[in-house]
This record gives structure tokens, C-alpha cells and sequence, in this order.
């Protein structure tokens, strides 16, 4: 066997091509090659973030906090406790340079150690203790007189199964436990770790227990900079982001992605990572004000635009964008007319020869209706049974066809031809 040393243009030829989590995985354990290794860019398939996940390709890593009790219990958290074993609110934590923050900054965190929530749990383990014990009697054939034990807040508990009520009294129970530790400052009354686990093609691999030494965001942290600190620009086919809170990004990171996936509210921070973006789908969450207008959309290729707005926002946005490949999908629902007016607004901005608009239509009937109507609208230069061209503005024409879109679903095609 040849066992001569692979030289180092070899190796970084071999790297580029390699799937990028077997080469995270090789670096991690052959350290004379993670030098080399950092320096040539990193391709993937998929990526996708969320608060304590990362996505590459078919392989998912994760981080939780898990509590850990002395009678061989364990239970997965939301999140960090504090050292009496308070929940800390997950909207709590601090951004770090190089994260990437898409909260609601407007949300309000519900803070778990005040006294009104210790008094909610105390009324919630005494009524649940009460209802339990009449279940417990009615159950070995004693009959309470309910006009002597009967109380107004007994309406809310009728109909909840003896099971269903116990779990409410342990729940009580559990949340109580860290008012108690705090009053007599206490340790929390379980021990935390942080438990990593990885899973290919939905398939686990044996997780790690890591010590809590650290919170739940700053191994995050630490994490992502493993993967991805200190690198070139990585290269994504699909870019995926839909976490509602931080992502945990070393500093410095850049991404090329072909097609980014985002909802509305997040193009402003995800827009600081990025390199280049050829594709861009946006889902609504929320109502953002003219998010259209933001360099990121504008700059794509394709744009891709899931829920649009009203119509009478329509004119505006529609405009406004210049990109090349225009897609409205899930469009509320429009008239003929209200189709033929969009596909008028595109066509009053000039755009260059091969530009495309797609609107997603409700009825399939649309799709010959659209075209049928715009004849009587605009100059025809040409038809037939597929689609109809029209006469547009310097020296230009516009063919339009029904046809099925990228999501199987029918759409009302227009582009931008030569004569």
C-alpha cells in the first residue's frame, strides 16, 4: 500500500469537496490538519440555525439543560436556572459580540421567582390536593355533602381526570420547591448538565453530559465557534433561519448562500452575515412595515414572497422591486381585475429583457381568465392557446401563460421577451 503523505494542494482539493460535517469531525480530531482545514471554504448543502440548534445538511446538533433529581428523574428545561432553580427567562440572556439577535425587542419576559407566582402555585397544589382527596373518598364509597364542601373555584376542576389532577398537584410541587430553597438559601434541588446530542437522518447517537459550568447560551456560543469561527466565506446552497430569539454566531462570520429563507422581521439581522444571496424567500411574522425596501430583497435575483400583503399594499411593493424573478405565493384572495392591475404595476417600472412575474392564483379558472382580460386592456401582438403576448414599452413584449409554479401550484406567468 502507498502510504505516502497527501500534499497540501491535494488536501485542500479533498477538503472542499468533503461533506462539511465530516470535516468538522476530522479537524476536531486531527489537529494538524485543522489549520488547512479552517482555511479552505466550507460548502454545504443546508444550514439552519435556531437558539440552541444548527442544521448541516442532514445532521442536527443540539444543546439543552437538563435537571437532573435525586431520585433518578431527569427533565428537560426551556432553559438556564439560577443557583435556587429558578427558570431564567430565555429572552434574559445577553447578546454577545458577533450574535445575531431576532427578538421582539417590544416582548416582555415573565419573571418565575415573584411573590405572585409562588402564592398562584401554592392555591394551585392546595385545590388539587382538596379535589384529590374528594376523589379519593367518592372512590371508596363515601359521599361528601357537597353543600358543605362545595367552593365557587371547584367549577374550574369538574371533568379533570384524577391523573390530569395529580400531575397539576406535582407540577405545583416542583415549582415550589426553588421559594423554598431561596428562603432558606439553598442549593437548587436538582444538579443541571448540559446534555449534546447529534442526530443524522433523524437517527440519535448517544448524547454527551456536559458539566453546568457554564449557561445554556454560552455553550451555545462556544459551539458555533467550533463549527464555524475564524473560516473564509461558507458556502450554502439553502440557508435557513427561523429561530425567534439569538443566534449564537462567532464574530466575523460570513455566508453565501444560493437561496436564504427568512421571515420578514429578521432581514435586517440576518442581512449582517450575509456575503451574497442569489434567491430569498420571506414569510410573514408580524406586521414589518416596507421590509421590501431593504438592500438584502432588493439585491437578490429571486425573490420569493410567501403571505403577501393586501392589495392595496400591492402597487407599492410591487413597484419598488426590481428583482429579476418576482414569485407571489398564498396570495389572499384577488379578482381578475386586481390580477390584471399587479401585473400593470410590474409593467410600468422598466425592467431588463427575461424579467419574470409569477402570482399564485386561488382558482385555476385564473389562469385563462388573467390573460383573457389583459387583452382587453393592452395592445395584442400575438396568441394562442398556452399564452398571450402584449405590447409593452421600448420595443419590448410580454407574454403571458398560466402555468404550474415551483410549488406545483398554478400561477399567472408574465415575462419580459424581445420582439
Amino acid at each position: 500500500m502507498n502510504n505516502q503523505p497527501v500534499l497540501y494542494d491535494s488536501l485542500k482539493t479533498i477538503l472542499y469537496h468533503m461533506d462539511a460535517n465530516l470535516r468538522i469531525n476530522m479537524s476536531q480530531r486531527i489537529p494538524s490538519i485543522r489549520a488547512t482545514e479552517r482555511a479552505v471554504p466550507l460548502k454545504m448543502k443546508c444550514l439552519s440555525f435556531s437558539d440552541t440548534t444548527v442544521n448541516i445538511n442532514d445532521v442536527r446538533y443540539e444543546l439543552n439543560v437538563y435537571r437532573d433529581y435525586p431520585n433518578g428523574d431527569f427533565l428537560r428545561g426551556a432553559g438556564d436556572f439560577d443557583r435556587f432553580g429558578f427558570e431564567i427567562p430565555f429572552g434574559s440572556s445577553p447578546i454577545l459580540p458577533g450574535d445575531v439577535s431576532v427578538r421582539n425587542e417590544d416582548a416582555e419576559f415573565v419573571e418565575t421567582d415573584t411573590d405572585e407566582w409562588e402564592q398562584y402555585f401554592q392555591t394551585l397544589l392546595i385545590r388539587s390536593e382538596i379535589f384529590l382527596q374528594l376523589m379519593s373518598e367518592m372512590g371508596s364509597g363515601v359521599t361528601p355533602k357537597w353543600e358543605d364542601v362545595w367552593m365557587p373555584w371547584m367549577s374550574d376542576y369538574v371533568g379533570i381526570t384524577e391523573e390530569r389532577l395529580q400531575e397539576m398537584a406535582n407540577h405545583a410541587r416542583e415549582k415550589l420547591k426553588p421559594f423554598h430553597c431561596r428562603r432558606h438559601n439553598l442549593p437548587r434541588p436538582f444538579n443541571c448538565y448540559i446534555q449534546f446530542s447529534v442526530k443524522k437522518n433523524g437517527k440519535a447517537k448517544p448524547p454527551q453530559k456536559l458539566a453546568y459550568t457554564r449557561k445554556l447560551y454560552e455553550a451555545v456560543k462556544q459551539f458555533n465557534q467550533i463549527l464555524f469561527a475564524n473560516r473564509p466565506v461558507i458556502q450554502v446552497n439553502q440557508l435557513v433561519c427561523h429561530g425567534n430569539q439569538v443566534y449564537r454566531i462567532p464574530v466575523g462570520l460570513k455566508i453565501s448562500a444560493n437561496e436564504l429563507k427568512v421571515r420578514q422581521s429578521q432581514i435586517p439581522s440576518i442581512a449582517t452575515i450575509l456575503d451574497h444571496v442569489s434567491t430569498l424567500r420571506v414569510f410573514a411574522w408580524g406586521n414589518v412595515e416596507n421590509w421590501w425596501q431593504h438592500r438584502l430583497v432588493q439585491n437578490v435575483n429571486e425573490l420569493i414572497i410567501d403571505n403577501p400583503p393586501l392589495a392595496e399594499q400591492f402597487a407599492l411593493m410591487i413597484r419598488t422591486l426590481g428583482n429579476k424573478i418576482i414569485r407571489f405565493h398564498d396570495l389572499r384572495t384577488l379578482s381578475t381585475e386586481q390580477y390584471c392591475e399587479l401585473i400593470e404595476n410590474w409593467m410600468s417600472v422598466k425592467r431588463e429583457t427575461g424579467a419574470e412575474l409569477w402570482i399564485g392564483i386561488d382558482i385555476k379558472k385564473r389562469r385563462k381568465n388573467v390573460p383573457k382580460m389583459m387583452q382587453t386592456r393592452m395592445e395584442v401582438v400575438r396568441k394562442d392557446e398556452r399564452c398571450v403576448r402584449i405590447r409593452g414599452e421600448n420595443g419590448t413584449q410580454i407574454e403571458l401563460c398560466g402555468k404550474k409554479s415551483m410549488d406545483r401550484r398554478w400561477a399567472v406567468k408574465a415575462k419580459i421577451i424581445e420582439n
